[in-house]
This record gives structure tokens, sequence and C-alpha cells, in this order.
């Protein structure tokens, strides 16, 4: 036990007060008492910051990959709608070559050794002129053509009594899986190969031209 001494400024009781210093087994009871209900002390001031900048830097990951997200979805809907208007004049171009006998064809002849040199000085690559008589699509000629914004080879093809245009440029694009659409009736295939963009189109099955490009390129 000890006594503090007389203060003239403090209060009676205050002053007359006995003061206990509580043992150091009840000061350790009373601070696990205190954790077991929960109240643990506030981790350390320095500990907060770094929590923060994970916090702030997790943020930013999930931003920049949603910007990223949001940035592909734009340009695969860009590509999109660009092979949407190229179909669209690809169909006219088929129609075009079927509105007189004089359109279809620049050099009219079943054989590929004919129609490929005719391109040479004409356009600035060389097209690709296959005959596919063992498949049902014989080669029946070729011409110049205009799509894309530059000048392209369209190669004909018959099918019983039906007209296919394959039309080809050059293209960085690799898609060697052959894609398939419909326009007004028309059934249209696309796939990329070898740095050539191709396209084909006609009034035949889609079956039929699946079969026409599997021929073209054995796939």
């Amino acid at each position: 036990m000890e006594t503090r001494p007389d203060s003239p400024d403090e209060p009676m009781v205050a002053r007359d007060a006995t003061y206990y210093r509580a043992p150091d087994a009840l000061r350790e009871r009373i601070r696990a008492s205190i954790a077991a209900a929960g109240f643990e002390t506030p981790a350390p001031a320095r500990v907060r910051p770094r929590a923060r900048w994970w916090g702030w830097m997790g943020g930013a990951a999930a931003m920049a990959a949603a910007a990223a997200l949001s940035w592909n979805m734009v340009l695969m809907q860009v590509a999109n709608r660009e092979d949407d208007v190229l179909a669209r004049e690809v169909t006219a171009a088929h129609v075009r070559s079927l509105m007189l006998a004089s359109h279809l064809n620049d050099v009219a002849s079943t054989d590929q050794h004919t129609v490929k040199p005719w391109f040479e000085g004409k356009i600035d690559f060389a097209p690709r002129v296959e005959e596919l008589s063992s498949c049902g699509f014989p080669l029946i000629g070729g011409r110049l053509d205009y799509l894309d914004g530059r000048a392209v080879a369209a190669m004909t093809y018959r099918r019983r009594l039906h007209v296919v245009n394959l039309f080809e440029w050059p293209s960085a694009r690799e898609t060697r899986d052959v894609q398939l659409m419909s326009i007004n009736g028309y059934s249209i295939a696309r796939w990329s190969d070898h740095g050539l963009q191709y396209w084909a189109v006609s009034d035949v099955a889609d079956a039929d031209l699946r079969e026409f490009a599997r021929c073209l390129h054995g796939t």
C-alpha cells in the first residue's frame, strides 16, 4: 500500500484516498478478458497505409481490365460492321456479273493455265486459280472486279445451273475457318489463307458453298 502526498489543490476525497497498485497477474487477466471479448488493440498506423496501397492497386487493375475488355468489344463490333458492309459489296458484285453474259468473264476458259496468266500485269498480286471439276465445280473463267477500295480477281465456277463467284485479294487477316452468312437469299463464304482473302458467293445452298470452300483449300 502506498499513500500520495497532500496537495492543497486536490479535493478532500482525492487527497485522503488510499491507492493500491494492481498485481501484475490481475493486469494480465484483465487484458486476456478484453481480448476474448473481441476488443482488439488497433493495428499499428504503419500497417494501414500498406493496406490502402494494395486496395488502390487492386482497384486500378480492375479498372484497367474493364477498359481493355470494353476496347476489345468495340474492335469486334467495328470488324463485324466492316464485314457486313463488305458482304453486301460482294453480293452486289455477284448480281452485277449475272445481269449480262459479257459482265461475267473477261477471260472465258475452263483451263486454269489460261485464266491465271491473264491477270498478270492487271493486278498487284498473283491470284489462286484452281480447276475444281472433280468436286463438281468446273472453272468457267475470270475477270477483274472492284471491292473494298481496290482491284480484285474474280474467278467464276459453275454448280449445275448456278454460278459461283470467287473474289480474291491480299489480306493480312488469317481466318482459315470458313465463315458462312446469307444476304437476300445469297449464300456467302469467307476465309483467309496464305496472305489472300477469299469471298465466295452464289445462290446455291450453304452446304454446297461450304463444299466449294473445302475443295479449294482442303479443309
